[in-house]
C-alpha cells in the first residue's frame, strides 16, 4: 500500500526530517511513533540500509534514488559514503544537534503545517554559516540517542528560545571551505589538490593548515570558538586551493614563527600540533595527501637525518642541514663551520658570530663546502703540495690562480684562507694540459721558476700566461715534479707580458707621442682634476702578480682628451704661425692654459675656451 498524495523530500532535507513530515501529514502522528507503527527502525532509518529504502519507497511512492539522497549510508568501521564521496563518520555526525535558527522559526510560517525541516548541510562538520541568514548556527552536543535521531520538532529549542538564539547570534560569511564541500556533495569539481582526497581528509587538511597558521602551531581545535574554526578554515581552504605552493606557505610560516621564538628541538618544536596530529594519527583516519606534502615540506626544508623514520617512511635522501647537524656529519666546529657557511655564500645574510640554530641550508651544498674545508691545504703548506716555493705559492693565492675557500675581504686567517685539494689538482691539470709532453725539455726551455728569473717577470704571471694559452711553446715533463713539470721559453715571456697590458688600453709613452706631450704631462693629466672633480685623463690601473701598479689608457678616453683639448703647438701648426705668436694672442683675449706650462712642460688649452 501506497501513502496518498505523495509526500517528496526537498532538497537537502534529512531522511529524519521527510519521514516525520510524511508521519504528520498522513497519520498525524510524531515521526517515532510512525516508524514504530509501520515498524522501521529508527536506526535503519538513519543508517538507509537498502532493505529500508526500499520498504520507504513502497510505502510512500518516492522513487529511491530520491530517498538516498536525504542521507548517508554506512561503508564499513567508522565510515560513511554519499553521493559517491566516502568519509568518516565524524565529517557528518549525529553527535551533535546543529542547526539555524531563523530558518527553523521560517519553516513555522513557510511550511503547510509549520513542520521544522532538517537540513542535511547542517550535519556536515565544516558547515557553520547559514547561508540564507548570515549567522553562525547553533551547534550543541547531544546528551542521548533521542538527539542523534535528529528529528528537528524535537531536539532543537522551543520557538521562544530560537527568537533569543537568533538576537544573539553572531552575523557571519560563509566560509570557502564551506562553499566547497556543499559543492562537492552535489557533484561539482573544486581545487585540483582537494579534489584527489576524499573530502574529509581535504576538509581536515583546510582546517588543520589555517588553524596554525592563525592561532599558532599549538594550537588546540577543542579550545577553538565557531568564529575562529571558521576564520581558520578560510584561510586554509585558501592555501590548499593554490595547491603545493599555497600549503608550503604556510608550513614555512609555521617554521619561521618557531625560529622568531627560538623554539629549541626537532621537527615537533618547528611544525608543532599539523605535526603531532599526522605522526599519531588518534582518530585512525587516514589524513590523506596532506601527510606526504608535509612530509616532503620537512626533508626538504628541516635537516632531518638519512635513514630516520617521518611519517611512516624513511628519509632516503637528506636535502637540508643546519650548522649543528653538519658539524655532527663533518667533525668541523660550529663556530668554524657557521662563518664558512655564510662566507661561502651557503646561508644568506647570516651573522658569523651568531649560530641561528633554526636557520636550514641546501644539504649539498653545504657538505660540498664540509668536503672542501676537510680537504684543504694552508698557504704555508702548498709548497709541498705543488712542488713549488712559499713566495710563488703566496702570490698564487693573492692573484686568485690558487682561490681561497673564501675571498672574504673578512678573512685573513684560519682555516677559510686554506686551498681546497680539488682546487690544487684541478690547477695542476690545467696547468699542465697546456703544454707538449716531452722526456726532456727542448733547447732553451726551462720550468716557470726560473724563466721568471731570466725575463724579469713574476711566476704568477707567467702561470697566467701558460693557463691563457699565451705562450707559442710550452712543455710538459715528468708529472711527479707537478708546478716544476711545465717548461716554458722565457723569450716569448715579457712580449706575451707586454701584450696583456697592452689590450687593456695605451701605455703612457704611447698616449704621450700622440698628444704631443712629454711623459711626464701624462701623469700629471691623470693624477689631478679638471673643474667637474673628474681626472684630465683617466687611467687604468694594472698590477702585475708582484703588486707593481702601472697605468694604462683607454684609447676612447684620449680621443676624448683630443676632442676636448689642444695644446698650444697644435694651434700654433694649425694657424700656420708661430707657438709665441699664438701664446700672446690667446693672452690677450684672457684665455689661460688647464695647468701651469711648468707642470706639463707644455701648454694645454680648453678647446671651448677658445
Amino acid at each position: 500500500m501506497t501513502l496518498l498524495p505523495v509526500v517528496f523530500p526537498y532538497a537537502d532535507e534529512t531522511t529524519v526530517s521527510w519521514c516525520s513530515r510524511v508521519a504528520r501529514f498522513h497519520t498525524n502522528l510524531a515521526c517515532p511513533n510512525f516508524l514504530k507503527m509501520v515498524e522501521i527502525s529508527q536506526a535503519d532509518v538513519m543508517g538507509l540500509k537498502n532493505p529500508t529504502v526500499e520498504r520507504l519507497s513502497h510505502l510512500t511512492g518516492v522513487p529511491g534514488a530520491q530517498i538516498m539522497a536525504c542521507g548517508p549510508q554506512y561503508a564499513g568501521d567508522h565510515m560513511l559514503t554519499y553521493k559517491g564521496n566516502t568519509f568518516g563518520t565524524k565529517f557528518m555526525t549525529r553527535n551533535h544537534t546543529t542547526y539555524c535558527p531563523a530558518c527553523l522559526l521560517d519553516d513555522r510560517t513557510e511550511e503547510p503545517n509549520g513542520e521544522r525541516i532538517g537540513r542535511l548541510s547542517w550535519m556536515i562538520t565544516p558547515v557553520r554559516v547559514c547561508p540564507r541568514h548570515g549567522i553562525f548556527l547553533t551547534r550543541q552536543k547531544n546528551t542521548g540517542y533521542l538527539g542523534r535521531f535528529q528529528d528537528m520538532n524535537i531536539v532543537a529549542s522551543p520557538d521562544q528560545s530560537l527568537a533569543a538564539q537568533i538576537a544573539a547570534a553572531d552575523e557571519a560569511s560563509v566560509s570557502g571551505l564551506q562553499s566547497y564541500v556543499v559543492d562537492r556533495l552535489s557533484g561539482k569539481s573544486g581545487p585540483c589538490w582537494l579534489d584527489t582526497q576524499d573530502i574529509d581528509q581535504a576538509a581536515k587538511a583546510c582546517q588543520r593548515l589555517g588553524l596554525h597558521r592563525i592561532h599558532g602551531a599549538f594550537a588546540s581545535i577543542s579550545s577553538m570558538t565557531t568564529q575562529q574554526l571558521n576564520e581558520a578554515e578560510a584561510a586554509g581552504f585558501e592555501a590548499a586551493s593554490q595547491g603545493l605552493d599555497g600549503i608550503y606557505s604556510i608550513l614555512d610560516e609555521i617554521v619561521q614563527h618557531a625560529t622568531k621564538e627560538n623554539r629549541f628541538g626537532g621537527v615537533r618544536t618547528a611544525l608543532g600540533e599539523i605535526y603531532i596530529s599526522l605522526r599519531s594519527n588518534i582518530s585512525n583516519r587516514d589524513a590523506g595527501p596532506l601527510k606526504d606534502v608535509v612530509r616532503e615540506f620537512i626533508i626538504e626544508h628541516l635537516p632531518v637525518q638519512l635513514g630516520s623514520d617521518l611519517l611512516d617512511g624513511k628519509v632516503a635522501d637528506r636535502k637540508r642541514h643546519n650548522v649543528a647537524s653538519l658539524s655532527k656529519l663533518s667533525g668541523i666546529h660550529q663556530m668554524t663551520l657557521n662563518r664558512a657557511l655564510i662566507q661561502a655564500g651557503v646561508i644568506a645574510e647570516g651573522d658569523p658570530e651568531q649560530i641561528e640554530t633554526r636557520r636550514t641550508f641546501d644539504a649539498v651544498e653545504g657538505e660540498a663546502l664540509a668536503h672542501r674545508i676537510n680537504n684543504s691545504t694552508p698557504t704555508k703548506s702548498i709548497p709541498d703540495y705543488l712542488n713549488c716555493n712559499r713566495t710563488q705559492a703566496q702570490m698564487m693565492v693573492r692573484t686568485g690562480i690558487l682561490k681561497k675557500l673564501s675571498n672574504h675581504p673578512s678573512i685573513k686567517s684560519g682555516v677559510m684562507t686554506n686551498v681546497a685539494n680539488d682546487d690544487l689538482d684541478d690547477f695542476l691539470v690545467r696547468f699542465r694540459a697546456a703544454g707538449k709532453p716531452v722526456q726532456e725539455p727542448s733547447a732553451g726551455m726551462v720550468n716557470t721558476i726560473e724563466a721568471s728569473e731570466i725575463a724579469r717577470v713574476p711566476v704568477a704571471d707567467i702561470v697566467r700566461l701558460v693557463l691563457d694559452g699565451r705562450l707559442a711553446t710550452v712543455e710538459t715533463g715528468c708529472e711527479e715534479l707537478r708546478f716544476r713539470s711545465v717548461f716554458v721559453c722565457p723569450e716569448e715571456i715579457r712580449p706575451a707580458a707586454q701584450e696583456v697590458i697592452s689590450e687593456q688600453g695605451m701605455s703612457a709613452k704611447e698616449v704621450a707621442a700622440q698628444l704631443g706631450l712629454k711623459l711626464l704631462a701624462i701623469e700629471h693629466l691623470r693624477t689631478k682634476m679638471d673643474p667637474d672633480g673628474q681626472p684630465f685623463l683617466k687611467g687604468i690601473k694594472v698590477a702585475n702578480a708582484r703588486g707593481t701598479i702601472r697605468y694604462c689608457y683607454a684609447k676612447e678616453d684620449v680621443d676624448k682628451f683630443c676632442s676636448k683639448y689642444v695644446t698650444l703647438q697644435e694651434l700654433a701648426e694649425n694657424a700656420g704661425t708661430s707657438t709665441k705668436s699664438v701664446s700672446v694672442k690667446l693672452s690677450k683675449l684672457g684665455v689661460e692654459p688647464i695647468m701651469d706650462r711648468y707642470i706639463l712642460r707644455a701648454k694645454v688649452f680648453r678647446r671651448a675656451d677658445l
